[in-house]
C-alpha cells in the first residue's frame, strides 16, 4: 500500500480552526439550553468582581491576540500558502487559544450565574474568530 500524501497545513489550519469555533458554539448551545430560565437584569444580583474579572482577563488575553496576530510575517513572493502555513501554524494555533479562553470563560460563567451579561466575552470572541479565519490570516 503506497504512502499516503501528508495533509495540506492550510486544510489542517481550517480543520483546527472549525473545530474550536465549533466547541464554543456547542458551549454556547448547551449553556443557553441549560439556562433557559434566566432571571431578568432587576432580578439578577450584583456581581462586580465576576463582571471585572471576566473582563480584565478577556481584555488582557484578547489584546495578546491582536498584538500575536499583527506580528505574523507576511507571505514571501514566490512561496505558496501551505509554505506560509508551515511555518506560522503554531503561533496561528496559539492566537487562536487566545481568544478562545476568554470565550469558554464567560460561557462557562453564564452556566454558574446565568446571568446573560456574561455572555458579552463568548460574543467578543466569536467575532475574533471571524476575525482571524484561516482565509484572512493568510492574506496578511
Amino acid at each position: 500500500m503506497p504512502p499516503s500524501a501528508p495533509v495540506s497545513p492550510a486544510i489542517t489550519a481550517r480543520i483546527i480552526h472549525a473545530a474550536l469555533v465549533l466547541g464554543i458554539v456547542l458551549f454556547w448551545a448547551v449553556a443557553w439550553y441549560g439556562g433557559t430560565s434566566s432571571l431578568p437584569v432587576s432580578a439578577v444580583p450584583d456581581r462586580r468582581v465576576l463582571y471585572l474579572g471576566l473582563f480584565l482577563v478577556s481584555a488582557v488575553l484578547f489584546g495578546a491576540a491582536m498584538y500575536t496576530a499583527g506580528r505574523l510575517t507576511p507571505a514571501s513572493p514566490g512561496t505558496s500558502q501551505d509554505d506560509w502555513w508551515r511555518a506560522n501554524l503554531g503561533r496561528v494555533v496559539g492566537i487562536w487559544a487566545l481568544v478562545e479562553t476568554p470565550a469558554l470563560l464567560g460561557t462557562i460563567a453564564y452556566l454558574l450565574t446565568l446571568d446573560f451579561r456574561s455572555l458579552i466575552a463568548p460574543f467578543t470572541g466569536l467575532l475574533l474568530f471571524v476575525n482571524y479565519r484561516p482565509s484572512r490570516l493568510a492574506e496578511r
